[in-house]
């Protein structure tokens, strides 16, 4: 035996310098972001403080919090939030997460109130804010769970366009009802017309919007509202105004989401091609084009699956930028903003972790905050190979593959590494090759990482995107199993050693690939969906009629709901299984991983579940975050027989889980 094979280390086992306490706290959340003048203000979520929102601002010569330290900046309107604050003239509108109440915060000033008290816990939600030049009008969105209307039958939230008075505590005046969903409030330069975005059940953002544009009386009222762009099948994104007054905004009308100008009743488009300018709109504040000086724009385009800050002028010229970056914004979410002459973003690439950069053309950029403190050597790091794996029913799905790395370790050379797919959540949303710090933390440990963009994912058109609708739970599950198995064909993974992992929409993939196809040999499920009809039944405003499109109809097909839930088929999983939840989650409710665990017991499945306290939808505490990794490991250790070389907490995955605690 050579000294080569006498040092080798299973895979697995290896010992990395990134650990589970570096991925829970090494870094921050970028959030939403706001200019004023050419300071630049951020929000930031804090794992080391329990997730806490924080407004930071930047003037160029230093960075300071805004935000009192007992604050916590974050809206609840649509659950997912974004748009929680805007600022004008050294003053800070924002929501405070305790109880959704918009306050108004002076440069060096207390916060006071602007909103009224709801009448029950957070039952007046407000986000995406547009302030005029005047400062006598705030305009945003405001979802109301106080009051539905008992004689129209209304048994959600109300959600409308209101008009805020920026220094005192009144009652908001709304400006715009009718319809389901309100975004993206815009004034133009003058302040005489204000466009904004509405859709309607049971359509998503992505699905069909309309662009509105209305005259703006002195009053701040709106006037003469007419309907200038979109419709059920076109989906609009990102209304703007370039500083002459010209509306603009970003149109899937040919299949792909590119960006238009507005000419007269004409939208002109700057170029017509197979790319996507536009993104998936889960959040509010998010932008993807600015406007600089001599009429270029920047554009946040994706082009075959890669991701590039681009200028392009208004005859279709293009410039792709040579920035060092994979990925503009966070988790797939740009937030593009500019003050005429620089540009201020988030990027990140495979071993860039994300940072808040401002950037002019032809000059270097400057980092002004970094996301993440962590500085690995790039022997370490793992870059990703972008492929298109062909699928059983020749059409294709697209992948990012992490090999494992790590320079202290010789791989065993007598066999192969384990692969673990990765699912994003959405399932209308998509993984950039950013810099995944999670991944990192397997692959330095010696397993092989896949992520991929299934199909419904964005970023490859609107029929690749809408290739999942009717087959939620069915193409998705297969694109990730056809990825893992081609890995496996070509000699680079064990194929007896494949794990599949995933978050909500992406939990729910982990648990049909084990209820419904015998390939993986272990499923981790983060605040998965198990069950569709309670989905349906529960789940909040915004997405209780996100299955009509991607299941079907409900009640009508009730018979489909139940037989594509893995909660109901828990007796063709063999696998063992990891659950991890949030006890507070109102997207995917606690109940659906209960009700998995009963499943699951019944028919003798090895499973765990853990129960994170203060935990919503997606982790935010850095304890949380620390402790699912360790399991997470642990898990996969007990599982495919090695030794994590990490001092981890005792893994039992016969340890049951005490449902007498359902409801605590």
């Amino acid at each position: 035996m050579s000294g080569d094979q006498e040092r080798s280390t299973p895979y697995g086992a290896w010992s990395s310098p990134i650990s589970a306490e570096m991925v829970a706290s090494g870094g921050i959340d970028f959030g939403h972001t706001d200019l004023d003048g050419n300071t630049i203000y951020w929000r930031e979520a804090r794992p080391a403080e329990d997730g806490r929102g924080v407004v930071v601002r930047h003037d160029g010569e230093d960075t300071r919090d805004v935000t009192p330290d007992d604050v916590n900046v974050r809206t609840l309107v649509h659950q997912y939030g974004g748009g929680d604050f805007a600022v004008h003239d050294d003053v800070v509108f924002f929501v405070r997460f305790s109880d959704q109440r918009v306050y108004r915060q002076p440069r060096n000033g207390e916060p006071t109130p602007i909103t009224p008290e709801p009448e029950t816990d957070r039952g007046l939600r407000y986000a995406d804010f547009e302030i005029s030049s005047d400062e006598n009008h705030l305009y945003c969105v405001r979802e109301d769970h106080d009051a539905p209307n008992v004689e129209e039958a209304v048994d959600e939230p109300v959600t409308s366009l209101v008009r805020l008075t920026p220094d005192v505590d009144e009652e908001p005046v709304v400006v715009a009802s009718g319809h389901g969903f309100y975004a993206a409030p815009t004034l133009s330069p003058d302040g005489d017309r204000l466009a904004w975005l509405t859709w309607d059940h049971p359509r998503m953002p992505w699905d069909g919007t309309e662009l509105h544009v209305a005259d703006v009386d002195d009053d701040g009222t709106l006037s003469n509202e007419r309907v200038v762009m979109g419709g059920s099948e076109e989906s609009v994104f990102q209304p703007a105004w370039r500083p002459d007054g010209t509306l603009h905004a970003i149109s899937d009308r040919t299949g792909w989401w590119n960006l238009y100008r507005r000419d007269g009743d004409d939208w002109v488009p700057y170029r017509e091609e197979e790319a996507e300018y536009g993104v998936p709109q889960w959040a509010f504040g998010l932008a993807t084009y600015a406007f600089l000086d001599e009429g270029q724009v920047a554009v946040v385009v994706i082009r075959d699956g890669e991701q590039t800050l681009e200028l392009i002028t208004p005859d279709g010229d293009r410039t792709v930028t040579d920035l060092p970056f994979a990925a503009f914004g966070e988790r797939g979410q740009p937030r593009l903003r500019s003050d005429g002459s620089s540009l201020y973003f988030v990027a990140s690439g495979p071993a860039t972790p994300p940072r808040l950069v401002r950037w002019s053309p032809g000059a270097e950029s400057t980092v002004l905050r970094l996301g993440n403190e962590v500085e690995l050597d790039e022997e370490y790091v793992s870059v990703p190979e972008h492929t298109s794996v062909p699928t059983r029913d020749g059409s294709e799905t697209h992948t990012f593959v992490y090999h494992p790395a790590n320079p202290d370790v010789d791989a065993p050379s007598d066999e192969c590494p384990p692969v673990l797919v990765f699912v994003h959540g959405g399932p209308t949303s998509a993984v950039l090759p950013a810099f995944h710090l999670s991944t990192q933390f397997f692959t330095s440990r010696g397993f092989t990482v896949v992520h991929v963009n299934y199909r419904g994912s964005t970023g490859h058109g609107r029929a690749y995107r809408e290739a999942l609708y009717g087959e939620w739970g069915m193409t998705d599950v297969k694109d990730c199993i056809d990825a893992a198995q081609h890995l496996a064909e070509t000699g680079r993974v064990d194929g007896d050693r494949m794990a599949i992992r995933g978050g909500s929409a992406g939990g729910f993939v982990v648990l049909s690939a084990l209820a419904f196809h015998d390939v993986f040999a272990a499923g981790t499920s983060y605040y998965g969906v198990a069950d569709l009809t309670r989905l349906a039944e529960l789940t909040h405003k915004f997405e209780s009629r996100y299955l009509d499109q991607m299941v079907g109809p409900y009640p009508e097909m009730a018979d489909t709901y139940d037989a594509r839930s893995p909660v109901h088929h828990a007796d063709g999983i063999e696998a063992p299984v990891l659950l991890l939840q949030g006890e507070d989650d109102q997207v995917v409710p606690l109940s659906q991983a209960e009700e998995m665990v009963e499943a699951l017991s019944a028919n003798d499945v090895p499973h765990r579940l853990r129960v994170f306290e203060d935990e919503q939808h997606g982790f935010r505490r850095a304890e949380s975050r620390k402790r699912a990794h360790e399991a997470e490991l642990a898990f996969y250790g007990e599982v495919f027989g090695f030794d994590p070389d990490d001092d981890l907490p005792p893994f039992d995955l016969s340890e049951s889980y005490d449902l007498e605690h359902r409801g605590h």
